[in-house]
């Protein structure tokens, strides 16, 4: 037996060989995220193995024991149950790939692990400061920050802090549009004041009217290639586009967190104009079936996750309403001391 049929017979039968080959199709195929993830949770579960003192497990070795074993392993790390939950599913997905191409029965391994989304902190900012960060001086911010006005490294600092504004605004009047829709939207998605295009995530079809705000922003960065805006400006190898793209959403988070600490907002990022606007939206008595289309969201219950934490505030409102409600009348001075005094014991 050569060494590319040993190597072969390898990958055939060690879950991370396999899963390296297949991080490789994936990216040879144009599908550079999804390489990214295989590879990301591979790098962790092969991380796990070292600490056992292996550097690979065959696939009758992935049990459901050792699935939970590294889940331990990565909350025990400090890891959140979403960050686990991602590695999960990625590993699951390589896993489910050997399955149909027969290499391996199916021993569920990863059936006992979480898998799911947690609920995280709310992410979402009211109209109030939607409208601050549209009148936010951000010039004026930076001279009080000991930037010198006309100075060079000013204008360095605030031309990207304007357009990562003027970018979330944008996609906030734009339905909650995400990020990577804005990046690779094409200048011949806008016509007769309509944007049409399909979302990368769940490849919907998506009309948005053209509002006045957003036709101010359009006229405010012209783009000298066939983006709408000058997000990105290579075409051709996916590649590189991917990189141009993931340097592009890296920067403008980092303008996010900037922008969120003026407006005195820390947790501020590109999801939160999605959030943002499904709140709102929510708080307008617009139905959920309308927010879920406006969004491009597969089902409800996507619409519904973003909702959860808009809607727990809700309950607790009206719970503490309902408690004055009950007891304003009630609560006079020999009450509240009766009650003080029944609470004491």
């Amino acid at each position: 037996m050569n060494k590319k049929e040993k190597r072969s017979q390898k990958q055939a039968t060690c879950f991370l060989s396999f899963l390296k080959c297949e991080a490789t199709h994936q990216r040879e195929n144009g599908h550079i995220a999804v390489a990214n993830n295989y590879t990301s949770a591979g790098h962790s579960f092969h991380r796990f193995l070292l600490s056992r003192g292996k550097n690979d497990v065959t696939f009758k070795q992935l049990s459901p024991l050792l699935a939970s074993d590294y889940e331990s392993w990565l909350l025990a790390s400090g890891l959140c149950k979403n960050t686990c939950s991602f590695y999960a599913r990625a590993l699951q997905s390589v896993y489910n790939k050997a399955v149909k191409q027969g290499l391996t029965e199916d021993g569920a391994p990863f059936k006992g692990v979480y898998r799911g989304v947690a609920r995280t902190v709310k992410r979402a900012i009211g109209p109030e400061a939607i409208c601050r960060l549209c009148s936010l001086d951000i010039r004026k911010i930076l001279i009080e920050q000991g930037y010198k006005p006309d100075s060079r490294r000013l204008a360095h600092r605030q031309r990207p802090l304007e357009f990562a504004r003027d970018m979330f605004v944008f996609c906030f009047c734009a339905r909650g549009l995400t990020f990577v829709d804005l990046a690779f939207m094409r200048k011949s998605n806008v016509s007769d004041g309509m944007i049409t295009y399909v979302r990368r995530k769940t490849k919907q079809r998506i009309e948005v009217q053209v509002e006045p705000m957003m036709q101010t922003i359009i006229d405010r960065y012209p783009s000298t290639t066939d983006y709408l805006f000058p997000i990105l400006t290579k075409t051709g190898n996916y590649n590189q586009v991917y990189q141009q793209y993931r340097y592009a959403i890296t920067r403008y988070n980092a303008c996010l967190a900037q922008l969120g600490k003026m407006l005195g907002h820390p947790k501020l990022t590109s999801y939160v104009s999605r959030h943002s606007w499904a709140t709102t939206a929510y708080r307008q008595n617009i139905p959920l079936p309308v927010i879920s289309q406006s969004m491009g969201h597969n089902s409800e219950k996507t619409t519904q996750i973003y909702l959860k934490s808009l809607e727990a505030s809700v309950i607790h409102q009206t719970n503490r309403e309902l408690l004055k409600h009950v007891f304003r009348k009630k609560e006079t001075k020999s009450n509240k001391k009766k009650y003080q005094k029944t609470i004491s014991l």
